[in-house]
This record gives C-alpha cells, structure tokens and sequence, in this order.
C-alpha cells in the first residue's frame, strides 16, 4: 500500500506493507515520519522511496538522498534499503537528456553505496529506456509497474507473469498492480513484492535504542552481491 498520510485506524485495515515517500519534487515529505511511526505501531513493514527533482533544484542525486536520509535519522529512523522513481511524473529530463538522468542517477547511486544502503527503483521498461536512454544496470532492485489505469477493479495480475527483463534486470523484487484506488476511504496505490527478497526480522520494529527501521527488500535470500551502478 501506498498512501499519504492516514490514521491507524485505515492502515490496520491494509495489513503487510506500506510504503512512506520521503522527499518529493525536492522537499522531504512531511507525512513520511509519521506514517513510518504509525505502521510501526502495528507491525506493517515500510519502505521509502524519493520522487527526484532534476534540473531545477540544482542538486545532484547524491545531495538529494543524503538530505532524504539525514531528515529521517534525524527522525530516529534507521534506513536499510531506499528507492528512487524513474517515471515521466518523476520530472526527469526529456527529451536528449539521457546522459544527464544517467548521471544523476550515478551519483545518487554512489551515495547509497557509501552508506551501505541497499537500493531500489520505480520504473517500467517504456520509461526507463527513454528517460535514461537503455542504460543498463546492476545490482539494484526493481519495482515496476504495470496498472490498467487508475479507476477501482484496474488492477493488473497480482503476479509477476507479466514481467518482460531489461536493463539487466532478469527479475522483480515488486510490482505495482494499481495506481489511486480507493481503499477504505482513502486513495493509494497497491503493490506486490517477491517474499524471497524480504528480511523481515528488520522491518516495522523499533530498536532498543528507539529506533525505527524501515527497508527490507532486498536483504533477504535474494540479495544483491555487488555495488549498484549504471553502465
């Protein structure tokens, strides 16, 4: 599930998993932390995800993230895994921008890296070709979507069937299966992930040191070996 912000009461509603965006169109999402505490309090599991500014904000990707990541540690929330979105609504420089979209995306990579984060990202094999130009990828984690639109019983297959590889991605760790459909009086997205690639020993719980930690895809049986980077 994806929402913005919703009250305990509806999230208790969806259980297994919720997603929190935490900066959007540059500026972190001020519903992020909340949502993160309230789907902790009833043991959903959370990743987050940043919609990127490009271009205008004059940020590269690796200052993008760090802001994202530093506003939720500063929020007392430990990041394990975090997602990025490559789509046409994302603002992604088009057209003959590929080599700067790749580049941004390098960059936000390498940041990732060095915070050992795992990373994953949003796209489908239309978008991701024309915004970065068939670029090729490794060791990242792939969401992609496929929806038949946005009215309520438009949800595609709650199954990877129709998963077509590309960009070197032989696999899917999610699928968004629909996009603003009504669910308990709220709209949000809905989506499936690969339970192979989960760890759920660390997601929605609170550490001792009170703590959330949020992000567990990809750290589970099938977890990526290698850095993540874009060829």
């Amino acid at each position: 599930m994806d929402i913005g912000r919703v009250s305990l009461s509806i999230q208790e509603k969806e259980g297994g998993y919720t997603t929190a965006p935490d900066k959007q169109h540059g500026a972190p999402d001020p519903d992020a932390v909340t949502n993160i505490q309230l789907a902790s309090a009833i043991g959903l599991r959370t990743e987050v995800y940043m919609v990127p500014q490009i271009g205008t904000s004059g940020q590269t990707g690796a200052q993008q993230l760090e802001e994202m990541y530093s506003h939720l540690l500063d929020a007392n929330i430990i990041v394990k895994s975090v997602w990025i979105e490559v789509t046409h609504r994302s603002g992604w420089s088009l057209p003959f921008a590929a080599s700067r979209n790749v580049d941004f995306l390098n960059s936000f990579l390498q940041r990732a890296n060095i915070y050992g984060l795992s990373v994953g990202i949003l796209t489908n094999l239309d978008e991701w070709n024309e915004i970065t130009g068939s670029a090729t990828i490794n060791n990242v984690m792939l969401w992609y979507f496929k929806t038949n639109g946005t009215r309520t019983f438009a949800d595609s297959p709650a199954n990877f069937d129709d998963f077509v590889p590309f960009a070197g991605w032989t696999s899917p760790t999610a699928k968004r299966i629909a996009l603003s459909e009504k669910v308990c009086g709220q709209y949000s997205n809905r989506d499936i992930y690969s339970t192979s690639s989960a760890s759920v020993a660390d997601m929605a719980r609170r550490e001792e040191s009170d703590r959330y930690v949020v992000g567990g895809l990809g750290l589970g049986s099938t977890a990526l070996p290698g850095r993540a980077e874009i060829r």
